[in-house]
């Protein structure tokens, strides 16, 4: 598999990436690189997506154009799903990030749940897109924003679906972010 280093991930470069054809792993470096990253992954979603996150890093998931996305993936179908795994809401919701709102709004498509206490103090962070895209860093704690985005690896992006996949079933409802209606 060819690595590409060093080059940013600009706004112009999404469209040469195709989600499920384009097999290069790309190294990022800085949460622009990242957002971008994961807008254009979101962008071409078609069946769902899982999110692996300490706080809902805000830098790189709370915007217009990726709760667009997310938005629009949520609504196309009754069976397509947005799961988030994050460790730890509170930033996120005392900010109004987008991903809350949306949660909140769409109850049948988007999901916000804890992990099992045996992953809360994993350092690693990512999102997964269809089975075959997925944006990854290691070490996602302290503004750290080395990672790496692929938009056609199957067989790592199934890896971490399955990892997530058993976090989520061991996994409880995130209640500070249940919408009270009074």
């Amino acid at each position: 598999m060819p690595v590409i280093t060093s080059v940013p991930f600009c706004e112009e470069m999404p469209s040469h990436f195709k989600l499920g054809e384009t097999s290069a792993e790309i190294s990022l470096s800085s949460a622009e690189e990242n957002r971008n990253a994961a807008i254009s992954l979101a962008s071409q979603a078609r069946y769902g997506i899982n999110i692996f996150t300490q706080d809902l890093d805000n830098a790189v998931f709370d915007n217009e154009e990726f709760e667009q996305h997310i938005s629009n993936l949520a609504i196309r179908h009754p069976r397509t799903k947005v799961r988030i795994l994050v460790q730890d809401s509170s930033t996120a919701i005392k900010k109004g990030h987008c991903l809350i709102r949306i949660a909140q709004k769409l109850i049948s498509s988007v999901f916000i749940k804890n992990p099992p206490e045996i992953h809360k103090d994993d350092k690693s962070a990512f999102m997964t897109v269809d089975g075959v895209g997925l944006l990854y860093r290691r070490h996602a704690e302290n503004h750290n924003y080395q990672a790496s985005v692929n938009f056609m690896s199957p067989s790592r992006a199934q890896m971490l679906d399955k990892f997530f996949n058993e976090a989520w079933e061991h996994s409880t409802r995130d209640q500070k972010v249940r919408r009270l209606h009074i």
